[in-house]
């Protein structure tokens, strides 16, 4: 605690050190003591964090910036932030899975890079994802440069290792931004919709979120339960009221 490490990594620690000890003494290495000198000692690892997060100014300056190099991952990073889709659904994500006449990505599947496998969602359900302006304009442009080619976005060999936060961070700390993991973009694509007061339930049912707790925090971020709720204080003193009393005060010498 005084190193100033997180409860998780203390938590871990106590754990370690707790297997350890209850081996030895399993194993008879240890044979004046019955249990682990942890038994007892509980760590409340909850912690109320402030989640990392993109604003809008950010979102944009970001993007503004990766398209101005074009940079590899900017389709990516992109398709990510107008979607909402996981690294997974996005790396399995086809040309066929697009419905250009209907306006709507249906997101079916998601690969996973520990097994190597394209399996269902993790939510274990298809969805629609609705193609906005902008997707539109990104989804064109990537059919320019793929052609016939089967996956709508490029195969990079650090996402091909699950490596897609590596790239994503290193980009932004030369940005001048907050450094944030990829699914991060996830979260941003989720507080922006609630911030337009898009309902809960359709970001939720887009977004293929089932735990309701995960949408309440980006409701805070959002700040959607809070907005206007001061507008209503009139504490400060007006101009007009201050340049009356200024007024009287030349008055009155």
């Amino acid at each position: 605690m005084k190193a100033g490490k997180s409860k998780s990594f203390i938590a871990k620690v106590k754990n370690t050190i707790n297997v350890v000890f209850q081996w030895g003494i399993d194993h008879r290495h240890i044979k004046d003591a019955f249990i682990s000198p942890m038994h007892g000692i509980k760590i409340d690892k909850r912690e109320d964090k402030f989640p990392e997060i993109l604003n809008l100014t950010e979102i944009r300056q970001f993007l503004y910036e990766a398209r101005k190099q074009n940079h590899t991952w900017y389709p990516i990073w992109a398709m990510a932030l107008l979607t909402g889709m996981r690294s997974g659904e996005l790396f399995a994500l086809e040309w066929n899975d697009v419905d250009f006449e209907n306006k709507l990505v249906r997101v079916t599947k998601s690969f996973n890079k520990r097994t190597r496998e394209t399996k269902s969602t993790k939510a274990g359900y298809w969805r629609n994802v609705p193609i906005s302006s902008e997707l539109n304009q990104l989804l064109v442009e990537l059919k320019s440069m793929t052609g016939s080619e089967r996956h709508l976005l490029p195969r990079l060999t650090d996402w091909n290792r699950g490596e897609q936060s590596k790239p994503l961070r290193s980009f932004l700390r030369g940005a001048g931004l907050p450094s944030v993991k990829f699914h991060t973009l996830r979260a941003c694509f989720a507080t922006q919709l609630l911030a337009d007061g898009v309902e809960m339930t359709k970001v939720m049912k887009i977004g293929g979120w089932k735990d309701i707790k995960t949408m309440q925090i980006y409701l805070r971020l959002a700040g959607v339960d809070e907005r206007g709720a001061t507008d209503g204080l009139r504490f400060l003193p007006s101009d007009a009221a201050i340049m009356g009393h200024v007024v009287e005060l030349f008055r009155f010498k």
